[in-house]
């Protein structure tokens, strides 16, 4: 039973430590990078996040922009209209997908999307949190891909709710593990 007990104790000490460890990265985020991309992915579900990504399409930091996880019962032109975007540059250059429901899906989705249009490299725009497990996904599925990441929000201790966090933490850990396990399943093949 001693052992059982210790075994929890220092579970439960590592996950803390990489808490605190996801809290420090979190809080070093910072959007300077300008380099263009083929195209600007944006994560539907959280606040401020597509007009982001809308903003980012207008100063041509890209060409094309993807909206991924759209809910099905809202339309097109319903969308556009919550984009706020010019007519000319709903129509040429902004997509969406509504097949997501989580973010494997989204990575999915965007998968799918990035190779019908020829894409070599996207900006991902969702929220500073939800970042990492994104990336991690994102990276899972499309490994040829180069990233670049646009958290939207900044990190402001009193104003996240740590209970929240701890549960998009314990989401990436599972990320990252369900990705080094196919990683290896695929390299034992």
């Amino acid at each position: 039973m001693r052992t059982f007990f210790t075994i929890i104790v220092c579970l439960l000490l590592i996950w803390l430590g990489g808490y605190f460890w996801y809290m420090s990265e979190l809080a070093s985020k910072q959007n300077t990078n300008v380099e263009k991309t083929d195209a600007i992915v944006v994560l539907t579900g959280g606040q401020n996040r597509l007009n982001v990504a809308v903003k980012l399409l207008e100063e041509q930091f890209a060409e094309k922009l993807y909206i991924s996880g759209v809910d099905e019962k809202v339309t097109r032109g319903e969308l556009l209209n919550l984009l706020g975007s010019s007519e000319d540059l709903a129509y040429c250059c902004i997509e969406s997908g509504n097949e997501a429901a989580d973010t494997v899906g989204n990575a999915i989705e965007t998968m799918q999307w990035v190779a019908k249009n020829n894409i070599e490299s996207l900006r991902v725009v969702t929220s500073l949190d939800h970042m990492p497990r994104a990336m991690v996904e994102f990276r899972r599925y499309m490994p040829e891909i180069s990233f670049i990441e646009h958290p939207v929000g900044n990190w402001r201790t009193q104003s996240y709710n740590y209970f929240n966090l701890s549960q998009e933490y314990s989401k990436y850990i599972i990320s990252l593990l369900r990705a080094r396990t196919s990683d290896q399943f695929y390299n034992d093949v």
